[in-house]
């Protein structure tokens, strides 16, 4: 990856690695949308005591180096940009119900709950904006040994692509899985685990706005011995 030439207005295009993997298998990229993003922009350089007046208030962001783009999908657009009313005040943002404190960013799940298979009902509300969300909301697990998905329709594919990934390890994206929602919220339900304490990053985003919010669920829900002992094992038995 380089810098652009900012002197002038460019456009650098490039697939992405999903990109070219559905160019291999014959298929039909089929663009029909597009999104713009300010990631790499510094806005603390906004210097409204610049000595030449208002127009030079943003000459130093203006003359920030642009980068090449880059076929990493995970890694860009990061920062979506979209329009809001002048009088907006605020950003907009995801109020999200059903952890362990109201407020909080940890959901536990514990033995007492319901036998081995806790569940918990996670609210979703968007708040701060009145353009309509009607593009829905998507939920990634970076985790799914963890725990699963439940009232939520799992997205075809893998990670790969622009969206929540961008806040995943790369170490993370392989194995990590996304859900589409609508009607409000979801529910998650914790899986047996080998060792207590096991723990997955939960990324919640509203797609129109941009809005997110994470949690961290921690499973303390154990396979139960009993059955293990009960199934049957392959090769052969001494007696």
């Amino acid at each position: 990856m380089g810098y652009l030439d900012n002197s002038s207005i460019t456009v650098d295009a490039v697939l992405t690695k999903k990109g070219r993997e559905i160019l291999k298998d014959g298929g039909n990229l089929n663009i029909t949308h597009f999104t713009l993003s300010d990631t790499g922009v510094d806005y603390s350089l906004w210097n409204s005591d610049h000595p030449s007046g208002s127009a030079f208030y943003g000459e130093a962001i203006e003359n920030l180096p642009m980068l090449e783009a880059s076929v990493h999908a995970e890694y860009n657009l990061r920062n979506r940009l979209f329009t809001l009313n002048q009088d907006t005040i605020a950003m907009p943002a995801l109020v999200v119900a059903g952890l362990d404190v109201n407020g909080g960013n940890a959901l536990t799940f514990d033995e007492k709950d319901k036998g081995f298979t806790g569940q918990a009902q996670i609210n979703v509300k968007l708040a701060g904006y009145n353009g309509g969300g009607s593009m829905g909301m998507y939920v990634v697990v970076d985790n799914p040994d963890v725990v699963r998905v439940l009232n939520a329709t799992k997205h075809p594919g893998n990670m790969s692509g622009t969206g929540m990934q961008t806040f995943l390890t790369e170490q993370a994206i392989p194995g990590a899985e996304r859900y589409d929602f609508s009607g409000g919220g979801f529910t998650l339900e914790a899986k047996q685990v080998d060792k207590k304490g096991r723990t997955s990053n939960i990324f919640i985003a509203d797609i129109e706005t941009g809005a997110t919010f994470s949690f961290t669920v921690t499973n303390n829900i154990l396979k139960d011995p009993r059955a293990l002992l009960s199934q049957p094992r392959s090769g052969n038995s001494a007696f």
